[in-house]
């Protein structure tokens, strides 16, 4: 039996990170694998493999990044560094795993166009909400005439979403009425879509926090351990609008006059964009297993879902199943997928659980028909940029960056270099046990369209290193 899963440096690597670490350490500080930098350096003077440490002096909510919270969405560093090597002010940039819309937003003070697409109906909504051609003044004063229209709480209290009968588990009586009041006093106002919009991605946004789930961890529950006392829901809407309404006024001040961005609610695995129309692909993909995207956003949806087209909870459920990642993938009449072939040195299906099993095939089957729909939207020479962590098991590592680059180099998307950096603070505070632990580093990862099928690299190392004090959960 093949045991493939990579705990520990190799002899190569480590003497790699030793010589690194012997360079970039203080003398008497012991070895320290992750070179911290202010930014990250120039494509040209990155060397393969490099690990930094991003001091994140500049904050990573500025813009309208911060206007709805998102478990997983890297941090606007990572897309601003690719724009700024490889984009122009008459690029088009795509995410075809767009999720909130952090690369959008940071296109928007660089690029001519920047188009995102993504699957999850509440997820367009945000990167719509943050991107959006509003002004500041317009929403201001959409918000004095809110809070006229919004004077009391509703007395009739009936959940948003039908077929739900456990709706007073979630929320206190007395935000379930101020929240349903709120929000028919935004869909009463007169005003566009754009403007409805916005108002209703602030709506939300404090969804969660003003409920009786837990607020330490991504997983959506009512902790029987933790007691949560809800803030009001009238101070905490205020406080978030004034939030998204400084947001919006630092975006118009940076956006370029003539970029523009465009949300698609599609399949990242069937891009239907023109042949050869993107210069620049930059997105990070669901993590196999990792994070459950929509059962985070479960109460959101129980507000906004039939807004969003999602009618009721067995259709809610139902488009879970459906993502790239899910860790419960739908079932079909077909056979089962099964790995790809180029992967057989680096996973062996005996050594992934079974529970795991048809996830993992579906994962890396849904990937390899993204690269293939993404080698053809974008244009010859054109660069692809993949931010991507692994995947803990009780097993070990699975190594899915190097997988990555194994199904990009099939369809021609050549592989170039590729650095990490350290997540230095994490949202999911508990490990994932055998669906993922926490991810500590990221790698971004840089290909290049090629002409037919591209070399296989070496193997990226995985560096092994615990957690410090300062890199808890928040």
């Amino acid at each position: 039996m093949r045991c493939l899963w990579r705990v520990a440096l190799t002899k190569t690597q480590m003497s790699f990170f030793e010589e690194q670490a012997a360079t970039d350490s203080p003398a008497g500080e012991g070895v320290e694998l992750f070179r911290t930098v202010p930014r990250f350096p120039s494509f040209d003077s990155i060397t393969n493999g490099d690990l930094f440490s991003l001091c994140l002096t500049n904050k990573t909510a500025t813009l309208t990044h911060g206007l709805h919270r998102f478990a997983g969405k890297y941090i606007p560093q990572v897309p601003a560094w690719a724009l700024e090597q490889f984009a122009t002010d008459g690029s088009v940039v795509l995410d075809p795993f767009n999720g909130s819309g952090t690369t959008l937003v940071e296109g928007l003070r660089s690029c001519r166009e920047a188009i995102g697409i993504d699957c999850d109906p509440l997820a367009c909504l945000i990167a719509k909400a943050k991107t959006a051609a509003v002004r500041a003044g317009r929403i201001f004063d959409l918000g004095q005439e809110l809070r006229r229209a919004w004077a009391s709480p509703a007395t009739r209290l009936e959940p948003p979403m039908p077929g739900l009968v456990n709706f007073s588990h979630w929320f206190p009586e007395a935000a379930w009425g101020h929240l349903q009041s709120l929000l028919a006093a935004i869909l009463g106002l007169k005003c566009d879509d754009e403007e409805r919009r916005f108002l209703l991605c602030v709506f939300s946004s404090i969804v969660r926090w003003v409920s009786n789930a837990d607020d330490q961890t991504q997983k959506t529950y009512v902790s029987g351990t933790l007691k949560k006392t809800p803030p009001a829901v009238v101070p905490t809407f205020w406080n978030a609008f004034d939030r998204a309404l400084t947001g919006l006024r630092e975006l118009e001040l940076c956006r370029l006059p003539h970029a523009r961005s465009t949300v698609i609610q599609g399949d990242a695995a069937n891009i239907e964009l023109p042949e050869g129309y993107v210069d620049l692909i930059v997105t990070s993909p669901p993590y196999l297993d990792s994070v459950d995207y929509m059962y985070n956003f479960m109460l959101e949806y129980f507000w906004l879902g039939p807004l969003l087209g999602v009618s009721d909870r067995q259709a809610f459920n139902a488009m879970r199943r459906g993502v790239i990642g899910a860790k419960n993938p739908q079932k079909t009449a077909q056979k089962s997928p099964h790995l790809p072939a180029c992967l057989d040195d680096l996973i062996s299906e005996d050594d992934i659980l079974p529970s795991r099993l048809l996830a993992t095939r579906t994962y890396c089957h849904n990937m390899a028909n993204h690269f293939a729909s993404a080698a053809k939207v974008l244009k010859p020479q054109g660069r692809y940029v993949l931010v991507i962590g692994n995947s803990q098991t009780q097993k070990g590592v699975l190594p899915i960056h190097d997988s990555l680059i194994r199904l990009a180099a099939d369809v021609g998307l050549a592989f170039e270099k590729a650095f990490a950096y350290r997540i230095r603070r994490h949202y999911m505070k508990f490990p994932r046990k055998g669906r993922g632990g926490i991810i500590t580093m990221d790698w971004v990862v840089v290909l290049k369209k090629a002409e037919g099928r591209a070399d296989y690299p070496p193997r990226l190392p995985l560096p092994a290193f615990t957690l410090r004090d300062d890199e808890v959960a928040n």
